[in-house]
């Protein structure tokens, strides 16, 4: 593959990057704001295809680097494990599932495993796509925002460590606490649910169908109920639920041939606003890597071993390093001392005879050390 190809590539890879971050945005803004369900389809859709891209991409990156024998230096150190975590797992466990369930009318395909099985998987879902923040590190590598190799190098290294072990122990959190009967919305939810379905498949309440319709008019989290398989209450007209309820926006429940469908949206917009939070607090803390720590690393670290090199390899270059105060005890500032108090005077009295500029360089360097 040519250079200007690859360069190609690469930047429609960086370009669908910066779309797929928006697209997980809006996508959980489009949940919290109650955007219709034809927006939300959309945004649905088109997170399918980014994560279909990424697939493909990551299946690709990989043939090629163990056709030349570099599968291991693409997965550990050029972050390949990235590409696989922000790819294959979103595709199976979100879009995927999200897709399937568009094309299947809009059935919620996770509901007719029962209440429990359906906070759960929902839940785990939607946790599943903070992954794709783990692209910011893949933006954060290409910007150029050091002049030192080493400084963006280690920067990046400090960044990926930091937002991979924030996005991966939330992840783990919320898979255990989803799998892990805990205080929580979900979990006051399915068991009010449960609550209900008793109570109005009693014969008492089915006795009473004034009473058993009233109490359903209560609770706002009842959309639907069915009594052997004709309705007897519903909350909004079809219409309402074509426009505003998709693929896991309810639940399913079902007991003595009563069928309860209740409203799962307050979940999905409190995990979709915590998705935003993570959001935010990622590409903050990469901002503050590039803009704070970046240029304090190349102040301290990159900048003087810059300036020591060119004193050392360019004969008319005499800058010193400076030293603040606050740092002279670091290694590199240590250093530096050498540099300016041994190094520079050497140099300058030996700049006239070319005989002792190469004994300086072969053998003088030592007496910086003793």
């Amino acid at each position: 593959m040519g250079t200007r190809t690859r360069n190609v590539l690469e930047n429609i890879v960086l370009a669908a990057i910066i779309l797929v971050l928006l697209q997980t945005l809006f996508e959980d803004l489009a949940v919290v704001l109650d955007w219709s369900i034809g927006v939300r389809r959309v945004l649905l859709i088109f997170g399918f295809f980014f994560d279909l891209f990424f697939t493909v991409e990551f299946v690709v990156r990989s043939y090629e680097a163990w056709r030349y024998g570099r599968l291991g230096n693409y997965f550990w150190y050029e972050r390949g494990w990235i590409d696989l975590l922000a790819s294959i797992p979103l595709l199976l466990l979100n879009s995927g599932p999200a897709v399937l369930a568009i094309l299947a009318g809009g059935v919620s395909v996770v509901g007719v495993a029962g209440m429990l099985n359906v906070l759960k998987v929902v839940k785990a879902i939607r946790i599943a796509r903070v992954l794709r923040l783990l692209r910011v590190l893949k933006i954060f590598r290409r910007i150029k925002n050091a002049e030192s190799v080493m400084a963006q190098r280690h920067v990046a290294m400090i960044s990926a460590t930091t937002v991979s072990v924030f996005v991966l122990v939330l992840l783990a959190a919320t898979m255990v606490e989803a799998f892990v009967s805990a205080p929580s919305l979900d979990a006051r939810y399915q068991q009010h649910s449960f609550d209900m379905i008793e109570l109005i498949s009693s014969d008492q309440m089915r006795r009473a169908p004034a009473l058993r319709t009233s109490l359903l008019k209560m609770d706002s989290a009842v959309l639907l109920v069915r009594d052997s398989g004709s309705v007897v209450f519903s909350r909004h007209p079809d219409s309402y639920y074509l426009r505003h309820f998709g693929p896991g926006d309810y639940g399913y429940i079902e007991a003595r041939g009563v069928e309860l469908f209740v409203d799962l949206r307050p979940i999905n917009q409190e995990q979709s606003a915590t998705n935003i939070r993570y959001f935010v607090v990622i590409i903050a803390i990469v901002l503050i890597y590039m803009f704070v720590y970046s240029p304090h690393f190349a102040m301290t670290v990159s900048d003087p071993i810059h300036i020591m090199r060119r004193g050392m390899s360019e004969k008319a270059y005499n800058l010193e390093v400076i030293v603040p105060g606050q740092y002279r005890h670091d290694d590199v500032y240590e250093l530096s001392k050498l540099y300016n108090e041994v190094f520079l005077p050497m140099k300058d009295r030996s700049s006239g005879d070319e005989t002792e500029v190469s004994a300086l360089k072969m053998d003088d360097l030592k007496d910086m050390f003793e």
